[in-house]
């Protein structure tokens, strides 16, 4: 019975997600702590739709924005659409960004488990996200100063004037386009060297955990200065210096916009959720920025207050526009 759920959503990757043409090259890039159970699904999907389908399996990357492997990078670069079904986000990493640039269309699914494939941000009114994505987008495109406090203490500032807003809303249609399931952002890179402020007591570092102990991030020019807390202090302080200096760079802002997205401790459904925000460490190139890391790691701030220019977009956690 779940795996003709899990078909359903499939056939919308290939249908509505991709619009997967007969004859096309789908790349199914998977790791060995995925499901097979999806992959099985998605590569039936492909066949349904008459691609070209190869499915790629790897080890798992570690964490989001390491580059996989040669082999895997050349796979995704020869393909027309590509299905990212793996344990770590590729989108900001040279593999996908060479193959986008040439013109692929990508479906991230990274970390989406059974479950996800049939409950949750996935059954979402896609049109409705694509909305609501497209209007904060906007509002990020007019807007100069983005200014997010939170509950815990989060009061942190950055400037995205000029500034492209990216709208990732469930649809991939043309070439060159990426986004994924469950989705719903509007996203920028923030002006480098602009940040200043706190975040407190985030939910949720992405690859690493929910937070439960305390966690003090302080930020200036730009970068992460300072880390301080229990054990996810220790451990994003441990990341930060293995990765080296430009995993410090205030890399992401993105309002989530899917009003169907639950919290289930897993930041590939969390983080869309409508109400929330999230601000990212690291790589920038995929979403308009300048600066270049092995890694990209979402930290997500719930019930967020959030001004663009002194305007309330959200409310503690309630969408005011």
């Amino acid at each position: 019975m779940i795996e003709a759920r899990m078909a359903k959503t499939a056939r919308m990757i290939m249908d509505t997600v991709l619009a997967v043409k007969p004859g096309e090259k789908l790349c199914i890039v998977t790791d060995t702590e995925r499901p097979p159970s999806i992959t099985k699904v998605l590569a039936v999907a492909g066949e349904m739709a008459r691609a070209e389908t190869v499915i790629v399996t790897m080890a798992p990357t570690g964490m989001s924005g390491v580059e996989p492997p040669a082999v895997v990078a050349a796979a995704m670069e020869a393909a027309d659409v590509i299905i990212n079904q793996t344990s770590h986000s590729m989108t900001h990493t040279n593999a996908q960004r060479a193959a986008v640039a040439k013109g692929a269309r990508v479906c991230n699914i990274r970390n989406v488990n059974e479950d996800m494939m049939i409950r949750g941000g996935v059954t979402a009114d896609y049109q409705e996200v694509k909305r609501i994505s497209e209007k904060l987008a906007e509002v990020i495109n007019q807007g100069e100063w983005v200014h997010i406090t939170s509950p815990e203490g989060t009061d942190l500032r950055f400037s995205v004037k000029g500034r492209r807003g990216y709208v990732l809303a469930g649809y991939a249609t043309n070439p060159g386009d990426f986004s994924g399931l469950p989705d719903g952002e509007a996203a920028c890179a923030p002006l480098e060297g602009t940040a200043e402020g706190t975040i407190m007591n985030p939910y949720l570092l992405e690859d690493l955990d929910v937070v439960q102990d305390f966690l003090k991030i302080e930020i200036s020019k730009g970068l992460v200065t300072k880390v301080e807390g229990g054990k996810e202090a220790k451990e994003l302080s441990a990341v930060l210096e293995k990765a080296g200096p430009s995993s410090r760079n205030i890399a992401e802002f993105a309002f989530g916009t899917n009003p169907a997205c639950r919290l289930t401790g897993r930041s590939r459904e969390d983080k869309k959720k409508l109400g929330t925000c999230h601000v990212a460490i690291g790589d920038s190139l995929s979403l308009g920025g300048t600066v270049e890391s092995p890694i990209h790691m979402d930290i997500m701030i719930l019930q967020p207050t959030i001004t663009v220019d002194g305007v309330t977009v959200v409310e503690e956690g309630e969408l005011m526009l």
